[in-house]
């Protein structure tokens, strides 16, 4: 089976993935990114054949997100709970002021939770993500990976649905290759220096927080 079909077994059978499925049921599938490109990292799947093989930036429409809305919501509570267990605020700054800001669910979620998708997805069937905002992750591991998520190749939820598919070719052109790597922390521009880029996201991440 291509890997670009490899997110459709979780759909089908996720009873049969009981360690990356978070939950699931008739409408939808949360399960844990095999290759989490930070801290935490989920995928919300439908499981509607006919819309997880629609084009995400057409497909997830308001009706759709609509349905969809409160299975990105518990995978947002899940990471909340996950990541305020493991971790509290060392220094202020960046994205939260105090541990008491961390805490806060409505902060957490506003501040550190990404929920989009690719403009050119990856993968055949339609997922959300659902991640932190920290890339903090031995997985991210090219410009690419990084530019996917923090360029226009990404697109937030709440600017979905697009009134158009955009041109893949030209969009991994400008945001994939093109576009320089600028640090989510402190705005740095990192131009095509990955190694250095990842350094710094260490270093930022272990500066901001520490286990609990």
């Amino acid at each position: 089976m291509s890997w670009k079909l490899a997110l459709q077994d979780y759909i089908k059978n996720p009873e049969g993935h009981k360690n990356e499925v978070i939950i699931y049921d008739e409408e939808a599938v949360i399960i844990k990114d095999q290759f989490p490109k930070s801290a935490y990292h989920l995928l919300v799947l439908t499981r509607n054949p006919l819309v997880s093989r629609r084009h995400p930036t057409i497909g997830l429409t308001y009706d759709i997100k609509e349905e969809l809305k409160p299975y990105v919501e518990i995978a947002q509570d899940y990471i909340y709970q996950e990541f305020t267990k493991k971790y509290k605020v060392l220094n202020s700054g960046c994205f939260f002021e105090n541990d008491d800001e961390l805490l806060d669910k409505d902060s957490f979620v506003e501040n550190f939770i990404q929920v989009g998708i690719h403009s050119v997805p990856s993968m055949t069937n339609m997922h959300i993500h659902v991640m932190t905002k920290d890339f903090h992750s031995i997985r991210l591991k090219n410009k690419k990976h990084y530019n996917s998520f923090t360029t226009y190749f990404w697109i937030d939820w709440d600017s979905l649905p697009l009134n158009k598919i955009p041109d893949s070719k030209e969009t991994e052109k400008k945001y994939l290759r093109d576009h320089d790597m600028i640090s989510v922390y402190n705005g740095e521009n990192f131009d095509n220096k990955f190694s250095k880029l990842k350094q710094h996201i260490s270093d930022e991440f272990n500066y901001y927080f520490t286990s609990r």
